[in-house]
């Protein structure tokens, strides 16, 4: 296990191609370098500018999440691609969880965005604030997931996804194949997790299942007292920006099955002015509780415990907003899990359900949704986007501000919204799947032009 780095920054690469290694020590004060004069260039074309400046705010949840998102391998190049053509200046990834995914877009867009930053987390990674949602703070685990009866339980469900659903079919050295396989081959072995009393060993099942081999899964549950997290507890997030990047901190929100941070990093724009930007992603509300129980230790308070850690991770998102950013100008962007209904027509990309609206509540309250005037609501998670059926349209991806005087925002729309790669998705019925082009991800992303004044 590599040693926790609760906020240590990775300016796009610290190697001799991209860039000169710097201080894992935010308190340093080191900031990212650019990763090229191509894009030192870029960044100091706008020196000159003095007054206002229109800037391009973009977020995106990329989906490179082993298995939970279908196409995943199709999708890859495709997705490092498409962030390397595109034209913003400050960007927030999510479900980058990967090491080398990280390293992969950092290269390629060093020339229009050549200043990054991100954080190294492990299973190991302390969280910031212990406190649940009725302010009672929960003790770290001190013993695996998967013991005694549990483990066992646990060898029969991975021996059935050995048999069924492994990449390598027959052995342990394999990944699962799809979460849909994992579901709809092996929850009969895996039921006596899924209700036992205690289903913290069935929750790290769930969660590393979809990027651990067999193996690993086994080892992870049955020996690891903070096991369960998947991607053995990375955290997904990236900001890239055209502009250079400095302050960058995190904060490590409570979270189950997945690590959950909020990444901030300060931007200092051409005419002066600095923008402390946030790139998060909160818990998702899992309305199956059949085969997503909440198996969490935060979410008291409220009947389903993952709209309670949600709206606990989104108090925690404004308070480190407020104590870092107080009145200055703050840009918080991510995958937030929460939309508000909207039905004016009952059809098409602007009917959106409803979910996690006490989660908007509390980010409403304290930032300002950037759309200009007029705006018409689209889904960035939307059915004709899923590879499962029963869905609804969701707009979860935001960029919001803090500290901007209204009118700020020029433009907004929706990004990498069309399919493009070859991969599979479930036909109409949701009952089959058929080969065709798919989006780059699960998640459309949105971009926003906000005017920032020195």
């Amino acid at each position: 296990m590599r040693p926790t780095v609760v906020a240590s920054v990775v300016a796009a690469l610290a190697s001799a191609a991209l860039l000169p290694a710097c201080s894992s020590d935010p308190a340093a004060g080191s900031s990212p370098t650019p990763a090229s004069d191509a894009g030192a260039d870029a960044s100091s074309a706008d020196a000159s500018a003095a007054g206002p400046l229109d800037v391009r705010f973009d977020t995106f949840n990329v989906g490179l999440a082993g298995s939970f998102v279908a196409n995943e391998v199709a999708r890859r190049p495709a997705v490092v691609d498409a962030l390397a053509a595109y034209d913003t200046d400050v960007m927030c990834l999510s479900e980058v969880w990967f090491q080398a995914d990280k390293d992969a877009i950092a290269r390629a867009v060093k020339a229009k965005l050549p200043y990054a930053a991100s954080t190294t987390t492990d299973l190991a990674t302390p969280l910031t604030d212990r406190k649940d949602a009725d302010g009672n703070v929960q003790p770290a685990p001190t013993t695996p997931p998967c013991t005694g009866q549990y483990a066992a339980d646990l060898n029969a469900g991975i021996e059935c996804l050995k048999a069924n659903c492994s990449t390598q079919p027959g052995s342990l050295d394999g990944r699962v194949t799809s979460t849909t396989c994992a579901k709809d081959s092996c929850s009969g072995s895996a039921a006596s997790l899924l209700f036992a009393q205690d289903k913290r060993c069935y929750g790290c099942f769930a969660a590393v299942l979809p990027s651990a081999t067999l193996n690993e899964m086994k080892t992870e549950c049955t020996t690891e007292a903070n096991g369960g997290l998947f991607a053995k507890g990375q955290n997904g997030l990236m900001i890239l920006s055209r502009y250079p990047l400095s302050n960058i901190e995190q904060i490590v929100l409570p979270g189950t099955w997945i690590r959950r941070t909020v990444l901030k990093a300060t931007a200092s724009l051409p005419n002066g002015a600095k923008v402390d930007t946030y790139c998060n992603h909160l818990t998702p509300y899992f309305a199956d509780a059949t085969f997503y129980p909440y198996t969490g230790q935060f979410g008291a308070g409220n009947a389903n415990g993952w709209i309670g850690e949600q709206v606990l991770q989104a108090k925690q998102l404004v308070a480190f907003v407020n104590a870092k950013s107080g009145s200055g100008k703050a840009v918080v962007m991510g995958d937030m899990n929460a939309t508000r209904e909207d039905k004016p027509n009952g059809i098409g990309d602007a009917t959106l359900g409803a979910y996690g609206l006490e989660t908007l509540a509390v980010l409403e309250g304290a930032f300002t949704n950037a759309v200009p005037a007029g705006y018409t609501p689209k889904c960035t998670f939307c059915v004709a986007n899923q590879n499962t059926s029963g869905e609804e349209n969701s707009w979860l991806d935001y960029v919001m501000l803090k500290g901007f005087p209204a009118g700020s925002t020029s433009a907004s729309r929706r990004t990498f919204d069309t399919d493009v790669v070859d991969g599979k998705r479930r036909d109409a019925s949701g009952n089959h799947t058929v080969s065709g082009k798919v989006p780059l991800s699960d998640h459309y992303g949105i971009m926003a032009t906000v005017r920032v004044a020195p």
